[in-house]
């Protein structure tokens, strides 16, 4: 099993950031020990989902700071750089994104939706988590809990999502594997596995139709086909 699919491995908010190793676009590693030393906001975001619009709203609120906080975000996608880079480019943000092809970052902090993010202190605590599929700094709701974060002030914990599937998870790093290794079909075929186990899981959904039906995601989101293609597969609960 990989380690990041283990249950019980979520972090809590009270509990140091769990260990974990990626790279950003620059070819830095970043662990859990970057995430001390000063506070750090967390926004973890997909180029097949809107809420990529988000990045020039988050660094624009970074910027108005003059930058007294650590600002990274995580990119959620199995095409890893391909689709990554393109996608930060675009929105000019300057701040590091690390590449998380197989969802490891979801894993740790639990969620099955993005976006999603986390506060973490200066200690290395996370103090805050939003699994709920609405982290976005242009909600009003997050830009107040940002805003108390950087203050030290007491924060409004978010309703939170459900965590990933332990199984599912480690069925979608093996199609990640096998994607990257070249097998799209293998890919496929452990992606739908896994979606089969957490039907609610709309990254591995999402990687699903991005595969198979790009168009409707780059350059821009089709959400409207994304309800069509949930109806079609029999899918009852609303698009995310």
């Amino acid at each position: 099993m990989h380690p990041e699919s283990a249950a019980g491995n979520a972090a809590r908010v009270g509990e140091q950031v769990p260990a974990f190793e990626l790279t950003d676009l620059d070819g830095r590693v970043w662990t859990a020990a970057d995430f001390s030393g000063q506070p750090t906001v967390l926004f973890c975001f997909a180029s097949w989902c809107t809420c990529k619009e988000q990045l020039p709203s988050w660094h624009k609120y970074w910027d108005s700071r003059g930058r007294d906080f650590q600002m990274v975000a995580g990119i959620l996608d199995a095409k890893g750089e391909e689709t990554a880079r393109p996608t930060v480019e675009a929105s000019g943000a300057e701040f590091p994104v690390l590449l998380d092809p197989t969802s490891s970052l979801g894993a740790k902090f639990g969620s099955q939706l993005v976006p999603f993010g986390a506060f973490i202190d200066a200690d290395g605590v996370v103090v805050f988590t939003d699994l709920s599929g609405t982290f976005e700094i242009g909600d009003p709701r997050v830009r107040v809990n940002v805003d108390r974060f950087l203050a030290g002030e007491e924060l409004e914990q978010a309703e939170q999502g459900q965590a990933m599937d332990p199984q599912a998870l480690e069925l979608f790093a093996d199609g990640v594997i096998a994607y990257q290794a070249g097998d799209r079909d293998a890919a496929l075929t452990l992606w739908r596995e896994g979606l089969a186990i957490d039907p609610d899981n709309f990254i591995i959904r999402s990687q699903i139709w991005t595969l198979e039906n790009p168009e409707h995601f780059w350059p821009e989101v089709d959400r409207a086909w994304q309800e069509q293609q949930l109806a079609a597969e029999g899918y009852d609960k609303p698009l995310p």
